[in-house]
């Protein structure tokens, strides 16, 4: 009887442990109040949590990216970039303009605000070889909302061809990319 109370127990743990984690990206920090959540709060986290920063997880074969850090536009490129901490990963978003509708933006060669399309190209220099990615002949779209403020961008699966002097191997593959963030208007 133990033995079966005890096969029961790791029976229940096992498939427990064996469902996996939903894909949380971004989230406000939990309070005991709405100061993160509240618009209005001093310390609003911005939507979903996001303030002026993004996350992007992306693979091209084997290789692996994950970046969590700040989203902002720059007048040069003219575009929203998310760039790692050390500047050797560069995602930059050209929507033809600083401040894009809400809607949904086919990716593309060129950035066109009227025709709902973006430009998205990412970049990584580090081991100092350029490898490149963008959306010439890519798949997929970008969704754009604003929200109290923020200009608030979200991708899944986006297909980037690779495009890089030094892309070769499972870097000759496409890039396939997420990414969330939010970036303060002016």
């Amino acid at each position: 009887m133990r033995a079966l109370f005890i096969g029961s127990i790791l029976l229940v743990v096992s498939l427990a442990h064996a469902q996996s984690a939903p894909d949380v990206w971004g989230k406000a920090p939990q309070a005991s109040d709405d100061r993160f959540s509240n618009p209005k709060s001093a310390l609003y986290a911005g939507p979903n949590g996001w303030y002026n920063s993004g996350e992007l997880r992306a693979e091209a074969g084997a290789q692996r990216y994950a970046l969590k850090t700040g989203l902002n536009y720059l007048d040069t490129p003219k575009a929203f970039v998310l760039a790692s901490n050390n500047q050797l990963q560069l995602l930059t978003l050209d929507f033809g303009s600083p401040r894009p509708a809400p809607g949904v933006y086919q990716v593309a060669a060129k950035p066109d605000a009227a025709g709902r399309k973006v430009h998205v190209a990412f970049a990584d220099v580090a081991n100092q070889k350029i490898l490149g990615w963008n959306s010439n002949n890519a798949q997929g779209s970008v969704t754009v909302t604003q929200v109290h403020g923020f200009v608030h961008f979200s991708a899944r699966g986006l297909k980037l061809a690779p495009s890089g002097l030094h892309n070769a191997g499972d870097t000759k593959q496409p890039l396939v990319l997420g990414l969330e963030g939010a970036s303060k208007l002016d």
